[in-house]
């Protein structure tokens, strides 16, 4: 497996990883078709096609397996995405370490993040990772149009070299 930067041809097959991630996670499950969801997977796709240079995908071969994403280039990670099919093959933890090195690189001593609350695999997996929460409530999330409850994770990161 390899991560790299994304480029804007694989905006389409991006979206779609993403799209598929929200819908068999625990967020999909909660909208209780709240969403519209053809027009939260044009969103995913406007969003990867306009900001290739914000994604860092993870790829076997031609395979693309997930994308992590820093939407305005700062210390918070706006998207973590894995295919269902490769969840739990370390596709998460490769793309979180790459986006929180290019935050260290960036010259920012700690990296941010938000989850839903009720998805408890994804909060294990951040806590795990070394993440600690330092808020949790009701938040509007534009693109699911409705108030959600999440939590927002820090974690302290070494000084890049």
């Amino acid at each position: 497996m390899i991560v790299r930067k994304a480029v804007a041809a694989e905006a389409l097959r991006l979206g779609e990883i993403g799209f598929e991630a929200w819908r068999m996670s625990a967020f999909g499950a909660n909208d209780a078709g709240r969403t519209d969801a053809d027009l939260l997977r044009g969103e995913f796709v406007q969003f990867c096609a306009k900001n290739p240079e914000a994604i860092l995908l993870a790829a076997n071969d031609d395979q693309l397996l997930g994308w992590g994403a820093r939407e305005f280039s700062d210390q918070v990670i706006s998207d973590l995405w894995v295919a269902p099919e490769a969840q739990g093959k370390g596709v998460g933890a490769a793309l979180l370490a790459a986006l929180e090195e290019a935050i260290a690189i960036a010259g920012f001593s700690h990296s941010e993040l938000e989850t839903y609350a009720g998805n408890a695999g994804a909060v294990r997996f951040y806590s795990r990772q070394g993440y600690e929460p330092i808020w949790r409530g009701m938040k509007f999330t534009a693109s699911l149009n409705y108030d959600l409850e999440k939590i927002r994770f820090r974690k302290m990161l070494p000084a890049a070299e």
